[in-house]
């Protein structure tokens, strides 16, 4: 028998087996089934970042029969999106159909036809008004073939990260596709939940034939169920203690909790299921935490830490231990020093921020609003995707929704907070 690896269990980044938890109490799977049986809509699936959106709808597809999937960050052009479709379903740019019929002589030549982009190569007879046969090769459009093999095919449609997509080319691709999911084409669009209704803004025609599947997030019992089964999967000895520490340091996500597992278990020297139970190194976790952290939120954290293009230079805060940053580095270092929290509400901001800096460095109220109103224009306009972080003036409180950059700025050790450690 095969021995089972710890890739094969624990799944970062790829779609889980044996540790996919369908969150059945939700009906998910159900409400993803239900809108493809429907059909004669476009469903869009929305869900914060690496909730689980792309894992729920391959594993609905996986049941449901044949798909093909395209990742919207590699189109850059509508001609990119119907060509991936075309080589994925192996169709030439090339048909030949025999045309059977009369000549007067024998014959070979390149006909140019009334129709764009159609050549007939014809073959003749040898004797005059013998029935003779035609064979005839035309150039296809990749639109129209990768659509009429969707079609006559049966498959699915998955587009992952719709969002990233350019606006035009988001209309040109709805708009080409309203005719194929007339003809019962079942297509599945991928977003984060601000951008749900972008179809509909890219193509106000699609009113009707719009169906909208949230993913809500995930709670601690249906995290819990990650380790539970992976360990078990491994022989690995299941403690509840260890995978409620691991589901809580993954800020409620499936993607963090699968990782956090895997290094562990790396960490522990466990790379696949042994015959005798095997044991996780607790003493392991933060060293593992700290080196997940290395890959995780850490382009996002820079572009908030530099804020906005500064007119001049800027006046550093003095630490107490003698470090010396700018406003902006030190409102994320306190919001590290504070947990860091999905929601902080102002006063606890400038509570964490008077216990770090000196008292002549502390910034007015004006200045860290500010700085936090810049911060989130930046989530906003230059990081892609859904906005990792938000400031709401009305209730003086930050919102941070991303979960790698919560964990980036809890266990990366390069910026934590004085006096703390990973």
């Amino acid at each position: 028998m095969k021995t089972l690896k710890l890739k094969e269990v624990f799944t970062p980044g790829g779609q889980p087996s044996i540790t996919y938890v369908s969150r059945e109490h939700l009906g998910l799977e159900k409400r993803v089934k239900d809108a493809l049986s429907r059909g004669y809509s476009i469903n869009v699936v929305t869900g914060s970042t690496k909730s689980g959106k792309t894992v729920l709808c391959n594993h609905v597809l996986d049941q449901t029969g044949d798909s093909v999937t395209i990742e919207g960050g590699q189109v850059k052009s509508e001609e990119d999106f119907w060509e991936q479709i075309a080589y994925t379903l192996e169709v030439g740019s090339q048909r030949s159909r025999k045309v059977a019929g009369t000549g007067t002589a024998t014959d070979e030549a390149v006909l140019e036809g009334s129709i764009p982009g159609v050549k007939a190569s014809v073959r003749s007879g040898s004797a005059q008004g013998k029935t003779h046969e035609r064979s005839v090769t035309y150039t296809i459009n990749t639109q129209r073939a990768a659509l009429d093999s969707l079609v006559e095919r049966d498959v699915s449609l998955l587009v992952d990260d719709f969002h990233y997509i350019d606006k035009s080319v988001q209309r040109a691709i709805i708009r080409a596709l309203k005719g194929a999911v007339f003809k019962g084409l079942a297509v599945i669009l991928l977003a984060v939940p601000h951008r749900a209704f972008d179809p509909m803004t890219v193509e106000q025609e699609l009113e009707g034939r719009f169906k909208h599947v949230e993913i809500p997030p995930w709670d601690l019992d249906d995290l819990l169920q990650i380790p539970s089964r992976g360990f078990d999967a491994l022989n690995v000895t299941n403690d509840p203690g260890l995978n409620k520490k691991i589901c809580e340091e993954g800020f409620g996500n499936p993607l963090l909790v699968q990782e956090i597992c895997s290094e562990l278990c790396i960490a522990s020297g466990i790379s696949s299921r042994a015959v005798v139970k095997q044991e996780i190194v607790v003493g392991e976790l933060d060293a593992a935490l700290a080196e997940i952290a290395k890959s995780k939120g850490f382009p996002k954290y820079s572009k908030l830490r530099q804020g906005p293009d500064a007119k001049k230079k800027r006046m550093l805060r003095e630490f107490k231990d003698g470090r010396s940053q700018d406003k902006y580095s030190a409102i994320l270092t306190a919001l590290a020093a504070l947990g860091p929290q999905q929601r902080t509400e102002y006063e606890d901001l400038r509570v964490a921020l008077q216990g770090l800096l000196k008292p002549g460095s502390m910034p007015a109220k004006h200045e860290i609003t500010s700085a936090l109103s810049n911060m989130s224009k930046v989530a906003r306009e230059k990081i892609e995707g859904e906005p990792p972080l938000e400031w709401v003036e009305s209730e003086d409180a930050l919102i941070i929704t991303d979960p790698f950059l919560l964990f980036y700025m809890k266990w990366a050790t390069d910026h934590l907070a004085p006096g703390a450690s990973a």
